[in-house]
């Protein structure tokens, strides 16, 4: 029994955790477009929050990818933008205030500076 409860408790922690790294890719996406679509100066500054098990955030021309571990392996959730992607963000668990800047051919994604 003790066995049974602990699996489905760390099944419903990993769900957890790939519906909140769903949420925050699509979030950063989303406003990636947005802010793309204004053109340079554009800038917006929100709080994302990363859960836990990311491997590695990657910003692959249009497209972010966060890799986040399973007890099944790697799970790639990703978000195709219209905007190429450039930038850094830490893969440690944590709520961040990152700032989205549109570019010349794109968006900057970056850890704001408090």
């Amino acid at each position: 029994f003790i066995l049974y409860t602990y699996q489905i408790s760390s099944e419903a922690s990993e769900n957890n955790n790939l519906a909140l790294a769903s949420e925050t890719v699509k979030k950063i996406g989303e406003f990636s477009d947005w802010v793309y679509l204004q053109g340079e100066p554009a800038k917006i500054t929100f709080s994302i929050v990363i859960p836990k098990n990311v491997e590695e955030i990657l910003f692959l021309n249009k497209t972010l990818v966060f890799k986040v571990k399973t007890s099944a392996g790697i799970s790639d959730i990703y978000y195709n933008s219209i905007a190429n992607l450039t930038g850094y963000l830490p893969k440690n668990e944590g709520e961040y205030l990152i700032s989205i800047q549109a570019i010349k051919g794109g968006v900057n994604i970056s850890v704001a500076s408090s």
